[in-house]
């Protein structure tokens, strides 16, 4: 009981160290032991009077109004500021013989709910994967690895951020066609986490575009990851590439490019995707009603590993909105599986 008191304590103590959410509408006030999966922990709570908690609903579907907006004014360094892209996830494999080792990031993610990620399969399916790793955990709010919270400057104020968010990955859902056919085809893949997340300034997730929307291929994206900076070693901070959209033409000499599943993307000017950037989002940003929205437009799957002078082959990246129906199916089946429906 004494135990009890203290911890209860703890959490009403938590309100004053986790700042605010947008996703008020994405939360429940109930009592904390009514709490869906109280393992979500004191992480993923806040008090909202002396007994009850803000608890996650569990979102099945694919958010429409609250996606793909950052609180953070957009820049245009290499370095990003900190929240600036609040749905990067980072993928986090460990030894599947000694869970003592210490994790690593090997690939990103974009957070598309507060129960999924959405990343490439060849991220998840062996043998992608090199032995003996498998992936373990998912990585939200991060932004510079060497410190927990980071620090940012904003108007020359100096704060911290929140800490970084570390949930297990529940359920792999790779695409069933992946890599069958044509190389890397299909390369599309969802995690399911254990427990819903909810949302901060921190923690956002992007939006999916829908299989209505058409392009001129003309289009100018943005991919994010902690890129490897050579052998093997990802980059302490998230770095940023701006990458121009390519005339699927490109990529025509490449009989393995498909032209209704795929974008062909970068490779001018040194702009292009590396190493450790696979799984993570294509951003595209419009203004939709005054308001700045991102959308995952693709998932970085796989380019040349060779360039000269500056100049690459264009890369390709994996296109989300082919996969809509793909991904709410799954959604679907998710809600299904879970009882929610």
């Amino acid at each position: 009981m004494f135990f009890g008191h203290i911890f209860l304590h703890f959490l009403l103590m938590l309100q004053v160290l986790v700042p605010h959410s947008n996703g008020e509408r994405n939360c429940r006030h109930i009592l904390y032991k009514n709490c869906f999966r109280m393992r979500a922990g004191v992480n993923l709570l806040r008090g909202c009077d002396t007994d009850k908690y803000c608890c996650p609903e569990p979102e099945m579907y694919l958010p429409h109004v609250t996606c793909g907006k950052s609180r953070t004014q957009p820049t245009k360094g290499r370095e990003p500021v900190p929240n600036e892209f609040p749905w990067m996830a980072m993928l986090l494999y460990g030894h599947k013989y000694n869970s003592s080792e210490k994790l690593l990031p090997k690939c990103g993610g974009s957070l598309i709910n507060n129960w999924h990620v959405l990343t490439a399969a060849h991220c998840v399916e062996y043998p992608f994967v090199e032995n003996p790793f498998a992936l373990k955990s998912v990585r939200l709010g991060e932004h510079d690895t060497s410190t927990n919270p980071d620090l940012t400057v904003i108007n020359g104020i100096s704060r911290y951020t929140n800490r970084y968010l570390e949930i297990e990955v529940d359920k792999i859902i790779a695409h069933e066609q992946f890599n069958h056919g044509k190389k890397m085809i299909n390369d599309i893949a969802l995690l399911r986490l254990k427990v819903p997340v909810r949302y901060t300034e921190a923690i956002q997730p992007i939006c999916i575009p829908g299989p209505h929307i058409t392009s001129s291929h003309k289009r100018m994206f943005q991919a994010s990851g902690w890129s490897d900076m050579g052998k093997g070693i990802p980059s302490e901070v998230l770095l940023r590439s701006f990458i121009p959209e390519r005339h699927p033409d490109v990529c025509k000499s490449n009989y393995e490019f498909d032209f209704g599943s795929q974008i062909c993307a970068g490779g001018l000017d040194g702009n292009h995707t590396r190493r450790g950037d696979s799984g993570g989002p294509l951003m595209e940003t419009v203004i939709h009603e005054n308001v700045l929205v991102t959308y995952a437009s693709g998932i970085v799957s796989y380019g040349p590993k060779t360039c000269q002078q500056n100049i690459c082959k264009p890369a390709f990246y994996t296109k989300t909105a082919y996969f809509f129906d793909w991904i709410n199916l799954k959604l679907q089946s998710a809600l299904i599986d879970s009882g929610q429906k």
